[in-house]
């Protein structure tokens, strides 16, 4: 019983941590109007206009096209808010001396750099749900059939794709390059996802699809899929083991790479 009541603190400690850099992550992404007005619009319109455009241009219903270009745009959307803003903010903050200070406040490194990234996770997870109501609300497409499915998949895909920004922020030298390095990704991962359209993925060679589904993003389509349609929850061993295997990736190299010093 002693052992219990002293390992308590120990455990309660750290997570208060990673919440108060959260907290803080929150205070200086929402006080920023240009970032929160940026994110809000591109997120937006890439993630609910597409679909609607796309929609309202069918001639008959077809859920199945609206569905597939609904989970690529919205897999663009996560890369973009959870991986590009990952990377962007953690240079920002590196080249500001904010990780520096926040380090010299005691605050260990995983707290810091968790804080950030629970911070951008919950971002991209409010956005996601912003679009998908949208969606369901202006469009024919109908809610998921395992709707605590469906929000699990984008909570779990952004927490991965969040530490992959971080890993961006380590090997790109500059802070004004952080943002385009992650373009390919970005595109890659859209294009993983379906978001070019059934059309031109189906242009592409076989390996190149292939290749393209082992991104998270593909993993994505695979589980959200399953939300919307319903089906037996053994089949997301794969798309699950695809993600922990991302996950695994990026904390092992932000745990032995991460800089928390400017460049200069």
């Amino acid at each position: 019983m002693e052992l219990e009541e002293t390992a308590l603190p120990a455990v309660v400690a750290p997570m208060r941590d990673v919440l108060a850099v959260a907290r803080l992550g929150g205070r200086l992404f929402w006080g920023d109007g240009r970032a929160v007005g940026g994110i809000a619009v591109l997120g937006v319109c890439l993630g609910a206009g597409l679909p609607m455009l796309v929609a309202a241009s069918l001639r008959s219903r077809d859920v199945e096209v609206v569905l597939g270009i609904h989970l690529g745009m919205l897999a663009m959307v996560l890369t973009i808010v959870a991986t590009t803003q990952t990377a962007v903010t953690l240079s920002a903050r590196r080249e500001m001396l904010v990780l520096k200070r926040l380090r010299a406040s005691g605050l260990r490194g995983r707290a810091i750099i968790g804080g950030e990234l629970v911070n951008i996770v919950a971002q991209a997870t409010l956005l996601a749900a912003v679009v998908s109501v949208i969606l369901y609300t202006f469009t024919y497409l109908p809610a998921p059939e395992l709707p605590l499915l469906f929000a699990a998949c984008i909570v779990a895909v952004a927490g991965v794709l969040a530490p992959i920004g971080a890993v961006f922020s380590i090997v790109t030298r500059r802070p004004d390059l952080n943002a385009p390095a992650t373009i390919p990704f970005v595109l890659a991962s859209a294009m993983g996802a379906g978001g070019y359209g059934p059309y031109i993925t189906g242009l592409l060679p076989g390996w190149v699809q292939w290749t393209l589904d082992l991104l998270p993003t593909g993993a994505m389509v695979e589980i959200a899929r399953l939300a919307y349609r319903g089906g037996e929850l053994g089949t997301l061993t794969g798309p699950v083991v695809n993600l922990t295997v991302w996950a695994l990736l990026g904390l092992v190299a932000v745990r032995f790479l991460f800089r928390w010093d400017p460049r200069r």
